[in-house]
């Protein structure tokens, strides 16, 4: 039989031109002339012209114009095409070998040879493996994931193995690397980090799979990690997870792996020998950079240049601060002294949140309290146990007041007095370390009380003489009334009370000197 090619052809010819000779025929559509005239004879009993022909599927000109080669019946069972795809997807689904057990033990006389049926079979599997083409818009995704192969460096004559965290944009297919401690959670945002800020931009997406360091449930759309959530926040970005077992959701990232593995680690691994992690991460991102220059096997341009072309344009600017992993999240109820306990100490929030539920988010450095998204409260971290951070914008009004009731307050006020008034307040805060005491605060609350409508000579007499007789704040209030009863009754006593009645000792003589 002919290739149905040349049979068209023969067919064709033979339609525009049918004076012509067999040779003549077979010279154009290069065959033998005895092809050429079989083929005329079944043509002209089936009156098949170039017009019908091309009707005709290639399967089907062939089985009309050669039934005994392609029409032959035959009573040889197929194979159970969905029950093979059916296992297929299967984990543990049975193999070709035992299904084709199974369909030969049903009826060895009308079954398949084991060669034609796994044939059969492959090329039904092979259909139903169809891969549907993505477009990428620039800027718009980013795929990220870790390699199989470890690289390690030498400390104190022991292998450290490192993991190589790989990230590939969409549209250019540039590729970053970067080996990191391991695969936690830290590990895979400190890698988005970097990769950001490799590429020079953010991308709308990033394509993620459903690693355990990722999401808390996988799914289509997966619950993310609250860290991994809040990283997105961070980006402006989604945070898009694949379908569980389906790599081909984010096969550049497979192949981004594939590629980096292939020329980079293993060659890293064989060959050269590092001291440290930077050190690996160095010649790493010198190794990327090399691979970014390549061109590419079917567009014959590098990724650098494409991504210049495509996604470095369409990326969007970045936080002006790398994202900080969360160390802990919960969810509290502020009590009424509207300060949260953390590790042992009490942090501070706004007093109109007493008694709401808030957000606390603890990083490596800052504690930040949210309540209905938005952040009332930032602290840095203490270790002091059992305080307290209270910051004064904090405190409602009554507490604002109490708070500023401290010996720095109270000095303040005594300078403003007097030397005398300033030491006496002194000597009070001198009995104790505490300069927020309220017992020391009280007492000279008391004495200020006292000294409304005094003049400033008046208190300072009155702190002088508490200094000189050692007069304890409480018996202050003693001290000016006998100052205004001095000041009051001294001058009639002074008064002069010589008069003609009053003789004086020298009336009486004598010696008075005993």
């Amino acid at each position: 039989m002919l290739p149905i090619h040349t049979i068209r052809e023969v067919i064709r010819i033979n339609t525009i031109f049918p004076e012509l000779s067999d040779r003549k025929v077979a010279k154009l559509a290069l065959c033998s002339h005895q092809s050429v005239g079989r083929l005329k004879k079944k043509v002209k009993q089936l009156a098949i012209n170039h017009a019908i022909a091309l009707q005709f599927k290639d399967k089907e000109l062939a089985e009309t114009l050669y039934p005994r080669i392609h029409g032959s019946e035959t009573n040889r069972r197929e194979p159970d095409y969905d029950e093979h795809y059916k296992q297929s997807l299967k984990k543990n689904g049975k193999s070709k070998t035992v299904l084709y057990l199974e369909y030969r033990a049903k009826d060895s006389e009308t079954a398949l040879s084991k060669s034609q049926y796994f044939a059969k079979v492959r090329k039904y599997l092979k259909k139903c493996r169809l891969a549907m083409r993505q477009q990428h818009l620039a800027g718009e995704v980013v795929y990220i994931d870790y390699a199989g192969t470890k690289i390690s460096y030498d400390k104190d004559g022991k292998k450290v193995w490192l993991k190589v965290f790989v990230g590939v944009l969409g549209a250019s297919k540039k590729i970053f690397a970067f080996a990191t401690p391991g695969e936690r959670t830290v590990d895979w945002i400190n890698g988005i980090n970097r990769m950001f800020e490799y590429f020079g931009g953010v991308t709308q997406v990033i394509s993620i799979d459903n690693a355990k360091a990722l999401v808390t449930k996988a799914g289509v759309i997966p619950i993310l990690n609250k860290n991994i959530a809040l990283l997105g926040e961070h980006y402006g970005c989604i945070i898009d997870g694949c379908r569980v077992g389906k790599p081909q959701d984010k096969s550049l990232a497979e192949l981004g792996v594939k590629f980096v593995t292939q020329r980079v680690l293993r060659p890293m691994n064989q060959d050269l020998q590092f001291f440290s992690i930077d050190e690996v991460n160095a010649f790493l991102a010198q190794q990327v950079e090399w691979l970014n220059n390549l061109p590419l096997q079917k567009l014959k341009i590098t990724r650098n240049e494409l991504c210049k072309q495509t996604d470095e344009p369409a990326l969007r600017p970045g936080p002006s601060r790398p994202f900080v992993v969360v160390d802990d999240f919960k969810v509290v109820k502020v009590p009424a002294d509207y300060h949260i306990e953390y590790d042992n100490h009490y942090y501070s929030v706004p007093y109109t949140l007493a008694h709401e539920e808030v957000e606390v988010i603890v990083t490596n450095t800052h504690l930040k309290v949210v309540h209905q998204h938005q952040v009332e409260a930032m602290h840095q971290l203490s270790n002091e146990i059992n305080a307290s951070s209270t910051l004064k914008e904090h405190l409602s009004p009554a507490h604002e007041s109490e708070s500023e009731k401290t010996k720095d307050e109270y000095m303040k006020w005594a300078s403003e007095v007097g030397v005398s008034t300033e030491t006496y307040v002194e000597q009070q805060y001198g009995l104790v370390d505490n300069h927020k005491s309220r017992a020391i605060g009280k007492r000279i609350q008391n004495l200020m009380k006292l000294c409304k409508g005094k003049d400033l000579r008046q208190i300072e007499s009155a702190c002088d003489y508490a200094i000189q007789n050692e007069v304890a704040p409480n018996e202050m209030g003693m001290v000016f009334k006998m100052l205004d009863y001095v000041a009051t009754k001294t001058p009639a006593l002074m008064k002069s009370t010589t008069h003609q009645n009053i003789r004086g000792k020298a009336a009486f003589g004598g010696s008075y000197d005993h």
